[in-house]
C-alpha cells in the first residue's frame, strides 16, 4: 500500500478520535497477558518433567519457544511504553518478566526499533541495514535455501549467528557499544547491572535446587532453536526485507489461522500495518484498530493483506519461495 494512502487515513478526525480510546493502557490486562504466558511456559516444564517422555521434552521445548516468541511481543509493546501506564513499571516489570529472560533489554531494543518506524524499509531503518549484511534475511529464497534457512535454526546450526544479533539489544552489548558515550554511559551501565543481577540469581537458584541441565534443556535450547526460527519467520513476513537498492515503503498483513498466531504471529503482532500506523494501540486493541481501518475501501483495496503466513493460498509464503 503506497505511504500517501496509509498516511491519508490518519487525516480522518474521527479515526484520531478512535484512536484515543484504543491507545489507553490497561495495567490489568497486560498483566494478565504477562502472566498467560509464564502460566503455559510452566505447565510444558512440568509436563514434560513429571511424565519424563522424550517426545513431551520435545514438545515442551517447541511451545516453549512460542512463549519466548510471545515474550519478546511484549518486549516489543513496552519498547512503545504500552504494557503499563507507569513508565518505570513499564520498564523494570516488563525487564524482569520478559526481556532479561530472553536475553535483551527494553531500552536495548527501543533505540533500533524506534529508528524502524521513523524510517521504515529506507536507508536509514537499522533493521534493514543490518539484514542487508546477513543472507539469512535476505528473501525471497528458493525452496531448497528456505528448507535449509529453516533446519539450521530450528537445529541450532546458526547460533553463532544469531548470537551477534541478540547481542545488539542485550545490556552487555549495549554497553560495550556505549560505555565510553557520556550521554549513554549510566542508562547502558545500570542496565547491564541490573540483568547481571537477574541472572546471577536465577542460575543461583537453579544450581541451589540441581535444575541447571533442566534450563540448558527448557530454556536455553528453545531460545536458539525454534524461537529463533518463529522470529524469523515473522520477521520476514513483516517487511520485504532485500537489498537496500531494491526495497520500497512496504508492510504486510496476515490473518493467520491459529496455530500460526500461537507459534509465528503470537498476541496479534499480525496486525503488522495497524501497528505501524497506531504504535501507541496496546497489543491488544490491534484487531480493533485493524477493523476500523477496514472500514476505509483504500485500505481494503490496497493494502497487503494475507490469509496465512504458510498456507497453500492466498499466504505470504508465495512471497518468499521462489521456484
Amino acid at each position: 500500500m503506497a505511504p500517501n494512502n496509509l498516511y491519508a487515513i490518519l487525516e480522518d478526525r474521527s479515526v484520531i478520535e478512535d484512536i484515543r480510546e484504543l491507545s489507553r493502557v490497561d495495567n490489568c490486562k497486560s498483566a494478565c497477558v504477562i502472566a498467560q504466558q509464564w502460566l503455559v511456559i510452566a505447565a510444558a516444564i512440568a509436563a514434560s518433567v513429571f511424565i519424563d517422555r522424550w517426545y513431551l521434552y520435545l514438545a515442551a521445548i517447541v511451545v516453549i519457544a512460542a512463549k519466548q516468541h510471545a515474550l519478546a511481543v511484549i518486549v516489543h509493546d513496552a519498547t512503545h511504553y504500552r504494557v503499563f501506564k507507569s513508565r518505570f513499571v513499564n520498564e523494570y516489570v516488563g525487564n524482569l518478566f520478559c526481556a532479561f529472560p530472553i536475553f535483551i533489554s527494553i531500552q536495548g531494543y527501543r533505540g533500533e526499533h524506534q529508528l524502524h518506524h521513523l524510517w521504515t524499509n529506507t536507508r536509514e531503518d537499522p533493521y534493514l541495514y543490518m539484514f542487508d549484511k546477513d543472507k539469512a534475511w535476505q528473501w525471497p529464497k528458493t525452496s531448497g535455501q528456505a528448507l535449509w534457512q529453516i533446519l539450521t535454526d530450528a537445529t541450532g546450526v546458526n547460533i553463532l549467528r544469531n548470537l551477534k544479533l541478540i547481542r545488539r539489544w542485550a545490556p552487555i552489548g549495549q554497553w560495550l557499544m556505549h560505555n565510553r558515550n557520556p550521554q549513554l554511559n549510566r542508562r547502558v551501565t545500570t542496565d547491564a547491572l541490573y540483568y547481571l543481577a537477574f541472572w546471577a540469581i536465577i542460575l543461583s537458584i537453579l544450581t541451589l535446587f540441581g535444575a541447571l541441565k533442566m534450563f540448558l534443556l527448557l530454556w536455553m535450547l528453545p531460545a536458539f532453536t525454534f524461537y529463533v526460527l518463529f522470529s524469523r519467520l515473522r520477521w520476514i513476513s513483516e517487511h520485504p526485507y532485500g537489498s537496500l537498492t531494491e526495497i520500497g515503503f512496504k508492510i504486510r498483513h496476515v490473518e493467520s489461522p491459529s496455530l500460526e498466531r500461537f507459534f509465528i504471529a503470537p498476541l496479534n503482532v499480525n496486525y503488522h500495518i495497524a501497528h505501524h500506523l497506531f504504535p501507541a494501540v496496546p497489543l491488544y486493541n490491534l484487531p480493533y484498530a485493524h477493523r476500523r481501518l477496514l472500514q476505509y475501501s483504500a485500505y481494503r483495496e490496497e493494502a497487503d493483506r494475507y490469509h496465512s503466513y504458510l498456507g497453500a493460498t492466498d499466504s505470504i509464503r508465495a512471497e518468499l519461495i521462489v521456484n
